[in-house]
């Protein structure tokens, strides 16, 4: 190295690494950092799995580490990919007793992606069926080679729960870290990523990030590419007011007027580029009569919100999604457009589930991912039953509803194929529920007809009298024969 090189690094002060931890659902990533900083964060989650990034600050010796824990549930992979981003060094967790697992696998592609040095943390060595040598060798098929191994990767054998060799993982982040050489100036500009947003019932819109460079301090303008804010606070890790955070920091913002979107990086001053803002993501309802399930979707932060849109399929209609509390002005959304309204992590008040049970609007909240996942698998499975062994006749949406003595007529237009009196029919709901019945007569006009075609419009009289609703889809069908 130059002398000119040294001279220029006298200079710079060397900042505190940021690490990131990843790896598989329950492979014990946060019980690991529950060990760490010697208190309860495990505790803290609902169902035990960590379901928003956090950043927390550990001593070690008298040097400080930034940790950012991340989620291994599957529908997490862009909080993986941002703890990557932002990370100078990642801890791999694998589990002795479960060894590699699909999130394991992509938090390898996510760290070969940013180039960074990482080890790996073999966990669980203190269960009797935990075997190092099996995860070093599942290891080498995703082509990751640890000492021993045919490479140069530090592996640690541990055991979060008892701490048994977290001090040698802890001395082996250091010095990557060390040789990293991670520098920073003080008269270096602000960077601070966002790691996560949301509004705080109290205190208003939170906002989580991590300063890579510059120094972030109380009652200055900054702002992203989508957000700005005056710095009323500032909170560190343990929730401790500040004046300024410094490189390496963890920390809380106070003082944003809107929402910014996680991945942005929060600069001084203001007068960006401003783009939309990601709390109140409006998708118009699409018009096709195909069945699909209408959603109203509010979550505790911008990132748990954009997890579940990254896992919804095609079978599914967003009207709205936001952050925050489920209010009754969501409720009489979901109503309007037949809607079901899922929560995840966001609080209902009494109210408003009283005002959803008098309007007849389904509301599910959920406190793990995972759960909410699955119960929306199940409605689009419910939702795709009828089509199975069946042959479609033809198709029409419900325009409006006439009563008549008591009979509801649902006034339809057929979008495809024919309807023909007599035909077996499913009537397809909002909400996904599935009603059966049998066209008992139909009207064009005041004519009664045995048949409709395709684009046009006509009054259908089912059996039983179902009670049915303006924008629900009629299929006209039937089972098919086996080949003979």
């Amino acid at each position: 190295m130059s002398k000119a090189k040294l001279d220029i690094k006298t200079q710079e002060k060397i900042r505190q690494p940021i690490v990131a931890i990843l790896g598989h659902v329950d492979h014990g990533k946060t019980t690991l950092l529950d060990y760490i900083r010697s208190t309860h964060v495990a505790d803290r989650e609902a169902g035990g799995i960590t379901q928003s990034i956090g950043a927390y600050q550990a001593d070690y010796k008298g040097k400080k580490i930034t940790f950012i824990d991340t989620p291994g549930h599957a529908a997490f992979s862009k909080m993986r990919f941002r703890g990557t981003s932002i990370a100078d060094v990642v801890v791999l967790v694998v589990a002795g007793d479960d060894s590699v697992q699909p999130q394991t696998i992509e938090s390898i592609k996510h760290i070969k992606a940013a180039k960074i040095p990482y080890v790996i943390a073999i966990n669980k060595m203190d269960k009797p069926d935990a075997n190092a040598e099996v995860v070093k060798a599942k290891l080498t098929e995703h082509e990751v080679f640890v000492e021993g191994y045919g490479g140069n990767v530090p592996y640690i054998e541990i055991a979060g729960k008892s701490g048994k060799g977290v001090d040698n993982l802890l001395e082996t982040i250091l010095l990557l870290s060390e040789l990293e050489e991670i520098p920073y100036e003080d008269t270096a500009k602000l960077q601070a990523p966002i790691i996560e947003a949301k509004i705080d019932p109290q205190k208003g819109v939170l906002v989580s990030a991590i300063v890579k460079s510059g120094t972030l301090r109380l009652g200055e303008m900054v702002g992203t590419e989508s957000a700005e804010a005056k710095v009323r606070a500032l909170f560190g890790d343990a929730g401790t007011s500040l004046k300024e955070a410094t490189p390496g920091m963890p920390v809380q913002i106070l003082g944003f007027r809107t929402i910014p979107r996680v991945g942005e990086v929060i600069t001084a001053g203001i007068g960006q580029e401003k783009t939309k803002q990601i709390e109140e993501v409006v998708i118009t309802p699409e018009l096709s009569t195909t069945p699909k399930l209408n959603l109203l979707i509010k979550a505790d932060t911008a990132g748990s919100l954009e997890a579940i849109l990254g896992s919804l399929t095609a079978d599914v209609n967003v009207i709205t999604s936001s952050t925050g509390d489920i209010t009754e002005s969501d409720v009489l959304m979901a109503e309007a457009t037949g809607s079901i309204i899922l929560g995840f992590n966001a609080h209902v008040s009494s109210s408003v589930v009283k005002l959803a049970e008098s309007e007849k609007v389904v509301l599910k909240s959920y406190k793990i991912i995972y759960e909410l996942l699955e119960y929306l698998e199940k409605k689009v499975l419910k939702l795709m039953e009828p089509t199975i062994d069946e042959e479609e006749l033809g198709k029409a949406s419900i325009l409006k509803v006439f009563e008549i003595n008591g009979d509801h007529i649902a006034g339809c237009r057929v979008e495809s194929g024919r309807l023909e009196t007599g035909d077996t029919i499913h009537l397809i709901r909002q909400d996904g529920v599935v009603k059966d019945a049998r066209i008992k007569s139909m009207r064009v006009g005041k004519d009664e007809v045995k048949k409709v075609p395709a684009g046009e419009e006509c009054g259908l009289f089912l059996f039983p009298n179902l009670d049915v609703r303006e924008k629900e889809v009629i299929i006209a069908y039937k089972k098919k024969l086996d080949d003979i």
